[in-house]
């Protein structure tokens, strides 16, 4: 193999794909990168055996080939490089890598050793736009359960029908859903992908990219756009059959600033020695919401904001941490705050967006 190509374009290539790179595993391949020329393009390959990726950088091809190189080396070789243009040739299983006054050489292993990274191009299939797709990962992962025990809470749900792609997260605490458009979605999928794919996935968006391809068979799913291809496995099993605990109906609704929220929720939560981090709701009808905690040991606060109040005076006990997450995803703007009562789940909203939900088990004060 004989290409070359710009440093930062390699670096960059090389930071999507290095995450994806076992460490610890006993296979020493799974520790390398796979370098490799496909269609004029200089192609880098990485694996955990769960999930893969085939990344695509720019180049000049004066003699195709494939070899595979240590990852963390190489990747860490070329970010000390300056920008420019890199010269790469292979020999044998050896990469020499020349930039300017740098000359270096790498000893690899061969191509022939690295796992096959499959292509779904067959099944069911669909596209939407990579930024909606990044943003719709983004404001239901974090409700997903970090414990694998229940491996079906720790993926997210997709549902397609009739061009509408619903993703859902939840650990039975919590629940995120958001609805979003694709397109050529006229076929009916249910699957569950694996929180962390969905979360590397939305890493490796890069803001230049535009429709993402979503390809699917019986154990895996494909994403690919013209810079990569990303593939992981699903998940088996059954997800909840989540609706019916989403409150339809609400006897308190306050409508607030999220920037507000968050603040007077992080203030009473310093308060909150548990390691759930209750906090105490107050939704007053004359148009406040405020947050209390106490603590033998820390002490008390109570902070409020100003609210658009619609029903009667509320009270209820929730974990600060489940707030604060979906507060986060939502970033601005005005919120949604639904109650019923102190003992059944709320729902916070973005206000004004009916294509996502969050709701939250409360706490028993």
């Amino acid at each position: 193999m004989k290409i070359s190509c710009l440093q930062e374009n390699l670096s960059k290539g090389l930071q999507a794909v290095s995450r994806l790179v076992s460490t610890r595993g006993t296979l020493e391949i799974l520790s390398h990168i796979l370098l490799s020329t496909e269609k004029g393009r200089l192609k880098l390959s990485a694996t955990n055996l769960e999930i893969g990726i085939n990344y695509k950088i720019g180049g000049k091809i004066e003699t195709e080939g494939s070899i595979t190189v240590p990852a963390r080396l190489f990747s860490e070789l070329i970010t000390q490089l300056p920008e420019g243009k890199l010269n790469i040739e292979t020999e044998d299983n050896t990469v020499f890598i020349k930039s300017g006054d740098y000359k270096s050489h790498i000893k690899g292993l061969s191509a022939d050793e690295f796992p096959l990274i499959p292509k779904i191009k067959e099944g069911k299939s669909f596209s939407i736009d990579a930024n909606i797709l990044k943003e719709a990962v983004n404001s239901v992962s974090f409700a997903s359960a970090i414990d694998e025990t229940r491996p079906v809470l720790s993926g997210i749900y997709l549902k397609l029908n009739k061009n509408k792609l619903t993703l859902a997260a939840t650990d039975s605490y919590r629940l995120a859903e958001k609805v979003v458009n694709v397109k050529g979605g006229d076929k009916k999928i249910e699957v569950i992908v694996p929180t962390r794919s969905m979360t590397e996935l939305t890493r490796i968006i890069g803001d230049d990219e535009n429709n993402i391809n979503v390809y699917l068979n019986a154990n895996q799913i494909m994403f690919e756009t013209d810079n990569f291809e990303f593939t992981s496995r699903l998940v088996e099993g059954k997800f909840p059959d989540y609706k019916q605990i989403i409150p339809v109906i609400f006897e308190t609704k306050a409508v607030l600033g999220a920037n507000d929220f968050v603040k007077i929720i992080k203030v009473a939560a310093l308060f909150s020695g548990e390691s759930v981090g209750s906090v105490n709701l107050e939704v007053e009808s004359k148009g406040k919401v405020s947050a209390t905690s106490s603590s033998s040991q820390f002490g008390d606060s109570q902070a409020a904001c100003e609210a658009v109040v619609e029903g009667k005076d509320a009270e209820i006990v929730f974990n600060s941490r489940y707030i604060l997450d979906v507060l986060a995803s939502i970033s601005s703007g005005k919120i949604s705050f639904e109650v019923n009562g102190k003992l059944n789940p709320g729902v916070i909203r973005k206000e004004g967006d009916k294509s996502y939900v969050y709701v939250i088990m409360p706490l028993r004060a």
